[in-house]
């Protein structure tokens, strides 16, 4: 018994931790997310003005690079799942 108490103060985190600590790395990603495609739609705004774009190719832009950090979001989820 003392073996396993001397183990959960060498560095090895209860569950609930664990789970504590994850929940609020995914919490993060999404607020995260959020604000990289506010910031995403702003730069792709901006280059429309500029005529390096235009309106549609800003939208796939935007709407692309959405899909991608989605896909990679559930890609890690899963991962942390197992």
């Amino acid at each position: 018994m003392k073996k396993r108490a001397e183990k959960n103060r060498v560095g090895i985190l209860p569950t609930s931790k664990v789970k504590k600590i994850l929940n609020t790395g995914f919490l993060l990603s999404v607020g995260l997310a959020s604000v990289a495609k506010e910031n995403l739609e702003k730069i792709s705004g901006k280059l429309v003005n500029k005529g390096r774009l235009n309106e549609k190719q800003g939208r796939e832009l935007v709407n692309d690079l959405v899909k991608r950090s989605k896909k990679e979001r559930n890609r890690v989820l899963s991962l942390l799942r197992k």
